[in-house]
């Protein structure tokens, strides 16, 4: 090639730099000149530095309301013994418990359900399962009356009460006691005192469920699951003392169980032992493996900053400000442990065949009509694993239920229950009577709770889940393959069909 055409195409390469870097030139003085396009576009780009500063100062404010009001992270349980502990996991699943031996504690306490129940109301021994999947009572007995609570920190130390209705209470002078049943034609306040061998308020509250027929008892008359006579069925109702015989006696009878009871308690007799002290091995199983300290909400209150989203923390200064939530859900595990009546959909009967609808608190002694349709305020923690929700499973979302509690009047008068299964719908209360006697006794304080927005909503769910710990989201590992009966483990979601039994 000669040098003429080198030097046309160094000429061409020239001209085509020349004109690139002037229509760059152009451009950048046509940006300059028209500062209206260079405002748009810097109002499309996202400014971190801006929403740094939006979140610092949420943080800032919420650290601020957590000095006012001296909020702490969930408090490490006492250590437990492992003797004891080891009981209460056999006894948790074993169905030597069962009067019918075919349920046990796990069964509307299941560890694929983070404790709880899959449905709104739970039905125990006996039960079987209808043409929907759905399981519902056995001969003779009845759903319980209210939603299988989850077991979370049920040990903690500032629990007082215990189950829906507080019949179970620890009072001032340190005795645990049991609030009696209310009878119209007895007046006062009575209730029986439970045994001074419990370790604590959780080993006396296990003394009761095993005396309740729908639940684990069974009904008298109905041989076990060996067509044997269910002698724990057999005792009358009023003789408890007369359930926890029977079953002590049988718990003595086997050889696993004699040896961790020896290894317990090696001062007494096998023949002398009560079934309070088979309950403190429940309580302490309860405590050792059910009390978790790891949510974020804690993370955040040991000086964590980012162990809440922007949406945890705005819903947190909901909760603990202007939505008011934290006037009944307050202290490490979130419950005032008082009486309210919230304007709840009834549903089912109450505790008695008789009782037609669930008047909560007072069916008990320590309540009176004032307290028709009152429920103690139940724990928030892990609240978002444990659904369905309020003392009867009528709302299966935690949005279902703040949409409630802000205005529950008109959620009592128009609930609607098509989510509930066809058996569950049928305990549901509609009528006008029903529903004017739980409005008629709501309690002042839950009328007080402000208007949200769809937004502020969301936040306070967000709040919710951040009291969620991660090791109570997995609870497979706490499951056992034998217990020391030898019986067979009972699967709560594998019952038989109710074709498949004479159920009139």
């Amino acid at each position: 090639m000669n040098t003429n055409v080198y030097g046309v195409i160094f000429v061409w390469l020239s001209l085509l730099l020349v004109l690139g870097c002037s229509d760059a030139e152009l451009e950048n003085q046509s940006e300059q000149n028209d500062p209206d396009q260079n405002q748009n576009q810097n109002q499309n780009q996202p400014n971190s530095t801006e929403n740094n500063s939006e979140e610092d100062d949420v943080i800032e404010a919420l650290r601020e309301l957590v000095e006012q009001r001296d909020l702490q992270p969930l408090s490490e349980p006492p250590p437990q013994d492992p003797a004891k502990v080891e009981l209460g996991h056999n006894l948790f699943f074993d169905p030597i418990l069962s009067g019918n031996k075919d349920a046990n504690c796990a069964f509307c306490h299941q560890m694929d359900e983070a404790t709880a129940d899959e449905f709104s109301i739970s039905a125990g021994t006996t039960s079987v399962r209808d043409e929907h999947g759905d399981r519902r009572p056995g001969p003779e007995l009845s759903f319980t009356p209210r939603i299988s609570p989850d077991i979370f920190n049920r040990g903690h130390e500032s629990l007082r009460t215990m189950f829906w209705d507080a019949r179970v209470e620890q009072l001032d002078d340190g005795r645990i006691v049991f609030h009696e049943r209310s009878y119209p034609q007895m007046d006062g306040h009575y209730y029986r005192i439970l045994p001074e061998e419990a370790d604590n308020l959780l080993a006396a509250q296990n003394l009761l469920p095993v005396h309740d027929r729908d639940e684990l008892r069974g009904h008298h008359g109905i041989p076990d699951i060996f067509g044997e006579f269910n002698e724990v069925a057999a005792v009358p109702n009023h003789s408890v003392e007369g359930t926890w015989n029977a079953l002590i006696a049988r718990l003595i009878e086997i050889e696993g169980y004699q040896e961790l009871f020896e290894e317990i308690y090696p001062e007494i007799e096998l023949e002398d032992l009560h079934f309070v002290h088979a309950t403190n091995g429940l309580a302490a199983f309860f405590i050792d493996t059910f009390s978790f300290t790891d949510a974020p909400w804690d993370e955040f209150l040991r000086g964590d900053d980012e162990a809440l989203t922007d949406e945890q923390a705005r819903g947190a200064k909901l909760f603990y400000g202007d939505a008011g939530c934290s006037s009944c859900h307050g202290g490490e595990i979130f419950t005032d442990q008082e009486l309210y009546n919230w304007g709840v959909p009834p549903k089912t009967k109450g505790p008695e065949t008789l009782d037609y609808l669930d008047r909560g608190a007072a069916h008990r002694s320590h309540a009176g009509p004032d307290r028709y349709f009152h429920f103690r305020t139940p724990p928030l923690r892990n609240v978002e694993l444990t659904g369905p929700y309020m003392h009867n499973g009528v709302y299966e979302t935690l949005e279902d239920v703040i949409r409630h509690k802000i205005d529950p009047i008109e959620s009592l008068w128009n609930y609607d229950s098509s989510h509930l299964g066809p058996i569950f719908r049928q305990q549901v209360h509609n009528n006008e009577d029903s529903l004017a006697a739980v409005e008629s006794t709501i309690s002042s304080q839950v009328l007080t709770i402000p208007e949200m927005s769809d937004d502020e909503i969301s936040d306070l769910i967000a709040f919710l889940k951040s009291l969620t710990s991660p090791s109570a989201r997995d609870l497979e590992h706490v499951e056992l393959d034998s217990v020391p009966s030898g019986l067979e483990i009972p699967d709560p979601k594998n019952r038989p069909w109710a074709h498949e039994q004479d159920l009139d």
